[in-house]
């Protein structure tokens, strides 16, 4: 991902940044009723532009700070729910929802609309006309705040479900795969490089992001190739190599050319990381099968769930494959028995002792083994948690369903 795009998205999904926007169209609303106002009909001005106004814009700022207050606590509340039901990586996904953060925006910005507009009413900012322009937009913004406010209730219905939870793991780490699918080797070819210079790491910690296209740009114009050697999600010291270039030599601006297109950072990131989706789907059906949840609902659920993302993985989405987009980058594939472990492994370890578990586990594999792409890691792991289940299971005929179904399989 271009990597000026990737910090857009990871800025454009902070809540300040949408309540920022937000309060400044409304301050702007409010200023820009004054302006508009030679452009009002006189008969328009003396039927709106009286005391009534003052009203409304007096409820909405006397209401709106108690609602966007208690939409913060509301917040608050489903982000510590969703980290101690389901997995505390998924807790982003709750303060960067869309509709949470349009919501809480909208009341920021609807408040100091109201706020201005009565303290402008107060200055004598407005005549007549201009009062009659404040009305109308104070009517539309009492639409768009109960709009607003009904699709946040309806949202909070949902906010904290682990199923809702799944849902949006699920839309992540979906285009993240189509992404990596569509764009194997980062849009250029398979391959490694024996020798060459190497681009090491500034910081410690995380890739986030690699930006291909930076990366083809700075081997085009030094007339080099360059392989990805520390691919998204991949945690790196100070010093670990992040890409290989085939010069003998890396000077300090070359060096900080080829730096340029990775991103790191404390923590890993969904936007480009396929396997970081899958595996918090693996950690939420760990913890629903913990002795203290005891939820096997959820693994089930977490099971259909990998199956749709992989089917989705071996889909041919990509188009000239022979021919790369960026014939000077080179990326490792990913394994798909990385894949399948990161989701699939915590259910066969922990889920082995519950027959339903079990049995729906060999179900799914057994549907991944008909893709020859998948069907020698999916073979693997089904011997494994066949395996696990031998050992788990206290009683032999439910051992004999799991090894029935595994023998199917």
């Amino acid at each position: 991902m271009n990597r000026w795009l990737f910090f857009w998205r990871k800025l454009a999904r902070q809540l300040w940044v949408k309540a920022t926007a937000y309060a400044g169209v409304g301050v702007a609303a409010s200023l820009l009723a004054a302006a508009l106002a030679p452009w009002v009909p006189d008969d328009m001005a003396e039927r709106l532009g009286g005391e009534s106004v003052e009203s409304i814009l007096t409820i909405l700022a006397s209401s709106l700070l108690g609602v966007a207050t208690f939409s913060v606590g509301a917040m608050v509340t489903a982000y510590t729910s969703v980290s101690t039901a389901a997995s505390p990586r998924v807790a982003a996904l709750v303060t960067t929802d869309e509709e949470t953060q349009k919501a809480l925006a909208t009341f920021v910005g609807a408040f100091l609309y109201a706020i201005v507009s009565v303290t402008a009413i107060n200055a004598h900012y407005y005549g007549q006309s201009g009062r009659a322009i404040l009305f109308l937009v104070s009517l539309a913004m009492v639409g768009l705040v109960a709009y607003r406010l009904l699709a946040w209730i309806n949202r909070l219905s949902s906010l904290a479900r682990v199923g809702h939870t799944i849902d949006l793991v699920e839309a992540r780490a979906l285009e993240a795969l189509e992404m990596r699918r569509d764009s194997p080797f980062f849009g250029g070819r398979s391959g490694r490089l024996e020798r060459g210079a190497e681009v090491t790491a500034k910081a410690t910690g995380y890739v986030q992001n690699v930006d291909p296209e930076r990366l083809q740009a700075v081997a085009k114009a030094r007339d080099c190739h360059v392989e990805v050697v520390a691919v998204p999600g991949a945690f790196v010291r100070r010093g670990s190599i992040l890409a290989r270039i085939s010069l003998a030599a890396c000077d300090d601006e070359a060096q900080a050319d080829f730096h340029s297109a990775f991103t790191l950072g404390d923590s890993r990131s969904f936007d480009q990381d396929p396997r970081f989706g899958l595996i918090v789907l693996g950690e939420i059906a760990a913890k629903a099968l913990s002795p203290g949840v005891n939820d096997p609902g959820t693994a089930i659920q977490v099971t259909g769930t990998g199956v749709r993302l992989l089917d989705a993985w071996v889909q041919d989405g990509a188009k000239d494959r022979d021919q790369p987009l960026r014939d000077r980058v080179m990326g490792p594939a990913i394994e798909h028995e990385d894949l399948l472990e990161d989701v699939f492994g915590p259910i066969a370890r922990y889920g082995a002792g519950d027959l339903v578990v079990a049995l729906r586990l060999q179900k799914a594999l057994k549907t991944l083994a008909t893709t020859p792409a998948l069907a020698p890691a999916a073979t693997a792991l089904a011997r494994e948690a066949l395996e696990r289940s031998r050992i788990a299971l206290p009683i032999t005929a439910d051992v004999r369903r799991v090894e029935e179904a595994a023998l199917s399989s």
